[in-house]
């Protein structure tokens, strides 16, 4: 009887900005990994090395798989050069290699471009013969088709599993890379697919990864509200959260349905609380709602008993210094329960990266090295209405208003009051502790904290 070969996934966690995962709840499972492990035969012993879960050390393999993030990438590389120098064969996919495939070329020996599920059958047999094609360029993949993720692939000690129900998205916003990689149709996984799949994990909670999950139309909608009622009707028992944009709020119905089946928070792409914001950035939705909207859409999610994760860019081209504090004030004084606050970050593949570029404003360019600053914290852009410094000084002191204890326990308290929903206020103070830590606890000259050491100041 031949021996089988061994496949070994890696999954890299740039060498910055480490101590975002500190709180359990900021890790997540590579969820590509447990789709390409089901897809892949028999004859092939399969291995997952998860950074988030300890550093890297040397394990053999006959074909060691990479995907990466812009931030993480070079770590992703680093890895790699460890194997090539031992002649064993390496490939590397995902949204960054897809967007830079002759950069990821010069650092392994195979780039899977684009969507992997209908090539991966394809690359393992060329690695069989010893025959890697340098590389592979792989189709939308059919959602009908997807085998149910393999999560015993996944370290133990993960607390909220991952699922994906859709992908793509029409809007194409300027600084995204969601069109580029996953395309602009929206396509849906089978709703008893999902259902299966949902009741497979071995978590409790979970993350469903859809970039928008409800989508942008009435068909999309319903898809959304199908799985809602099969995880009611099927009683799953199973806390989550996602993200949407802001027609999360549209139909009722989505709200209700989310709220029963589960759902404690809607991560919502606010980005801007100014029009020429949401202009600068393409964001149309967002523009087509109006910004005087918001309040009403808060208002809703808070009714279901859902707490809300804001996303902001501060940054944006049309950003004076001022608008900076505004948005911090805007955050502050507006009821979001936690947010997510992104320095503007040009990534591969995204129209703001191709501006950005072309008008010699990225300063950060020490390239592969300087792709691990690409984490939306630190300042890689010559902004153009300030200097960079400028834009780092006003974002430390803005990180400082938003992350002290003072303003995140209080946030927990309004949370709590606005959606009368204790668990659903504990995940947004959690969230808010991962973002604190991902800012640097240095800023507060304090340690870093979990959420139990939080709530019981208020014992």
């Amino acid at each position: 009887m031949s021996r089988k070969k061994k496949l070994l996934f890696i999954n890299p966690v740039s060498r910055l900005h480490r101590d975002f995962l500190k709180t359990q709840t900021a890790k997540y499972p590579p969820l590509a990994f447990a789709i390409l492990a089901a897809l892949t035969p028999d004859n092939w012993e399969v291995e997952l090395l998860d950074e988030n879960f300890g550093d890297f050390s040397f394990r053999p393999a006959d074909l060691v798989g990479f995907t990466a993030f812009t931030s993480s990438v070079y770590r992703a590389y680093e890895i790699a050069a460890i194997y090539r120098e031992k002649g064993i064969p390496t490939i590397l996919g995902g949204i960054h290699a897809s967007m830079l495939p002759r950069e990821a070329g010069e650092h392994v020996d195979s780039v899977l471009i684009g969507e992997a599920e209908n090539i991966w059958k394809s690359v393992l047999k060329d690695a069989e013969k010893g025959k890697l094609k340098k590389y592979y360029h792989g189709s939308q993949a059919n959602l009908d088709r997807l085998p149910k993720a393999r999560f015993d692939l996944f370290h133990p000690d993960y607390v909220i599993g991952s699922i994906q129900t859709t992908r793509g998205c029409p809007f194409n916003c300027d600084f995204c890379t969601v069109t580029p990689f996953n395309g602009s149709k929206y396509r849906m996984r089978p709703v008893e697919d999902v259902l299966d799949e949902i009741e497979s994990l071995p978590q409790d909670k979970f993350y469903i990864i859809d970039d928008n999950l409800i989508g942008y139309s009435k068909q999309s909608a319903e898809h959304a509200k199908a799985i809602f009622r099969g995880m009611i009707e099927r009683k799953i028992n199973k806390k989550w959260w996602s993200q949407s944009s802001m027609n999360f709020a549209d139909d009722e119905e989505v709200i209700r349905l989310a709220a029963d089946s589960g759902c404690q928070i809607i991560f919502l792409g606010i980005e801007s609380e100014q029009e020429e914001g949401l202009e600068s950035t393409n964001k149309k939705l967002n523009s087509r709602m109006g910004v005087d909207k918001y309040a009403e859409v808060f208002r809703r999610v808070h009714q279901a008993g859902i707490s809300i994760i804001g996303s902001f860019i501060f940054g944006l081209d049309s950003d004076s210094e001022e608008d900076l504090r505004a948005r911090k004030d805007y955050i502050l004084n507006n009821d979001i329960d936690s947010y997510q606050t992104s320095i503007l970050t040009p990534l591969p593949g995204s129209k703001t990266y191709k501006t950005f570029e072309r008008e010699g404003r990225l300063t950060r360019t020490n390239y592969p090295f300087d792709w691990q600053y690409y984490t939306m914290q630190d300042v890689v852009i010559q902004p153009n209405k300030m200097s960079s410094e400028t834009l780092e000084t006003v974002m430390k002191e803005n990180f400082k208003a938003l992350f002290n204890k003072k303003t995140i326990l209080r946030k927990f308290m309004k949370g709590l009051r606005l959606t009368k929903n204790a668990e659903s206020a504990a995940w947004a103070l959690s969230t808010n502790i991962s973002y604190r830590n991902l800012t640097g606890a240095e800023l507060f000259d304090e340690q870093y904290f979990t959420v139990e050491d939080l709530i019981g100041k208020l014992r």
